[in-house]
């Protein structure tokens, strides 16, 4: 721990009614970077009679924590922060197991509220996506509750993908009967819960944590859509359950092992959320109650946009030339502005292009050779607060693609308008990188471009070919690269 500046880092531990789940992290920049997670499926939950945890149950996350222990040795204890949910909550022998679990940690347990857990989850996705809409909600499906939240209101209900599989899913019931059974009543769970709450319907909800997850996953894995997850997606999950085309027992496409034979619970939950929100999306954040904790006791409010954050902290970790990057900035931006309308407006394109500037030499540090693709395997494979998944893809594809080969099988991967945007701005940062070349702001050149459908001209100043020869001959390859795309530059220089 002592290479690892132990006294720095702080840590979440989740004692949830399916998993404990265990997050340490270090402070960076106006965020924290994850420096380690564990996660072990417990299930508290299962073989709770009567109110009471069972044996076995409480002898496995004795068990789990006493593993997890090791990790913590060296902390301070007054940087570990431990929640315990649902199953902590409802059980009679909460206390029984909180004594123990407290001796092995060396540090105070907390049982929080349904309102608190919910509280904590909206903010960490308020946190993570940066400022999020005020009107937007948050749906976080546990194993013994699913909590919903919006800015004004936090609500948990007592339906889970745990206890829902003990109650529905016996070995004597059909998996159609059983998720029947499991979708109804979910539903009018959600509907007396969220009857009086302040909960939009119809508008924009995050969902976190694992059942959300593998649901997201398994619909990837058929082909049936990635981010966001669509009404349609979950009719097609549901009805390959229904119709029983798939052998829950023998694994789900896509889905990991140890989620099996949860999965039909904590989809009957989220379906009855979408019906209930009356969604027809659902955008899944790679957050869920830890990033929360860490957020209320850790990180505190804060008035700034993280992804403005991530970037620069990405830059002074990888040294990327400041100058340079100011440069290539300067010109992709004037690039983007001459050819209004070729590009639709909307914010958060010209703020990937300015951010796929600052970083796209983020690779040379790691190997000057390929370095465009070593700085878009970091970006999309990094802790970068306040980036989505898909944000990080779309970032890591300009700065993979800003020069040398086009990387045209990667815009597939993108919906098509996505794609073809994507496209579009690549294309204005590769001309923006060979104009700047000569990395010395005495060098830049005045040009103008125009753009319309797969048509570029751009017009230099008088005579700045012949004295920049480097960038000539890299504007001669990017001509025929960008045809291999379906563009037509045009080069020329301004003779009046």
């Amino acid at each position: 721990m002592a290479g690892e500046s132990a006294g720095d880092l702080k840590a979440a531990l989740d004692l949830g009614s399916n998993s404990f789940h265990l997050l340490i992290v270090r402070r960076s920049g106006a965020s924290f970077t994850v420096v380690e997670r564990l996660k072990e499926k417990v299930q508290l939950l299962a073989g709770f009679a009567d109110g009471h945890i069972s044996s076995e149950a409480m002898k496995r996350g004795l068990e789990c924590l006493q593993r997890f222990s090791q990790r913590l040795v060296g902390l301070d204890p007054g940087h570990v922060r431990v929640s315990g949910t649902y199953a902590l909550r409802a059980a009679h022998n909460a206390d029984e197991f909180v004594r123990q679990a407290r001796d092995i940690l060396k540090t105070d347990i907390s049982i929080i509220s349904g309102a608190q857990e919910a509280s904590l989850i909206h903010r960490a996705v308020d946190h993570h996506v940066s400022r999020m809409a005020a009107e937007a909600a948050v749906v976080d499906i546990g194993g013994g509750s699913t909590e919903v939240a919006s800015e004004s209101t936090s609500v948990s209900v007592n339906i889970g993908c745990v206890s829902f599989k003990e109650r529905y899913f016996s070995p004597a019931t059909s998996l159609r009967a059983g998720y029947l059974n499991a979708r109804v009543n979910a539903l009018a769970e959600l509907r007396q819960s969220l009857l009086d709450a302040k909960i939009p319907r119809g508008g924009l909800v995050f969902g976190t944590s694992g059942t959300v997850q593998s649901i997201c996953t398994v619909a990837q894995a058929n082909g049936w859509g990635s981010e966001p997850l669509g009404r349609a997606v979950v009719e097609r999950l549901e009805a390959a359950i229904l119709e029983e085309r798939w052998v829950i027992e023998a694994g789900v496409p896509g889905l990991a092992p140890d989620r099996t034979d949860i999965f039909p619970s904590g989809l009957a939950i989220l379906a009855a959320c979408f019906e209930c929100l009356e969604l027809e999306e659902l955008r899944y954040v790679d957050v869920s109650l830890l990033q929360g904790m860490i957020c209320e006791a850790f990180v505190g409010d804060l008035d700034v946009d993280l992804r403005e954050d991530s970037v620069r902290e990405m830059a002074n970790r990888f040294a990327v030339d400041e100058a340079q990057a100011d440069r290539v900035e300067r010109c992709v931006v004037d690039l983007l502005v001459q050819s209004s309308g070729w590009v639709k407006p909307d914010e958060i394109w010209s703020k990937l292009l300015v951010w796929a500037a600052r970083l796209h030499e983020t690779g040379t540090r790691i190997n000057p050779r390929h370095y465009h693709r070593h700085g878009g395997y970091v970006i999309k494979h990094s802790e970068m607060p306040g980036f989505s998944d898909l944000e990080k893809s779309m970032l890591a594809l300009l700065v993979r693609g800003h020069r040398r080969s086009m990387p045209g099988l990667s815009f597939q991967t993108f919906d098509p308008d996505v794609g073809e945007v994507l496209l579009k701005l690549l294309t204005l940062l590769r001309i923006a990188v060979i104009l700047e070349r000569s990395h010395d702001d005495r060098e830049s050149p005045r040009f103008t471009l125009t753009a319309e459908g797969n048509k570029l001209q751009l017009t230099l100043q008088d005579d700045w070919l012949r004295t920049h020869t480097l960038s000539a001959r890299e504007l001669e390859v990017e001509i025929q690269q960008l045809a291999t795309a379906g563009l037509d530059l045009v080069v020329e220089e301004d003779r009046g």
